[in-house]
């Protein structure tokens, strides 16, 4: 697999991993998608670095502690690299 993909097109453009983050923890905060206790995972593809995932995720915790503000809901998101 050759050219531009991945997470870092997420560097590049890190508004495409805010978007998409958003729409998942959106729907999942609301309340017919919301069981109880659900557990989140969001993928990260093709990292080469630990450096190349921190800058990432940053971002997509950044955007969880938005909507998890703006909605009032907490959401569990499980992260490893």
């Amino acid at each position: 697999m050759l050219g531009f993909r991945g997470c870092r097109l997420a560097i590049a453009y890190p508004e495409i991993a805010e978007m998409q983050s958003r729409a998942i923890f959106e729907a999942a905060s609301r309340p017919k998608n919301a069981p109880a206790r659900r557990s989140l995972e969001v993928m990260v593809p093709l990292i080469a670095t630990k450096a190349e995932f921190d800058l990432v995720k940053a971002r997509i915790d950044a955007t969880a502690q938005s909507v998890m503000k703006e909605t009032g809901k907490k959401l569990a998101i499980r992260s490893a690299l």
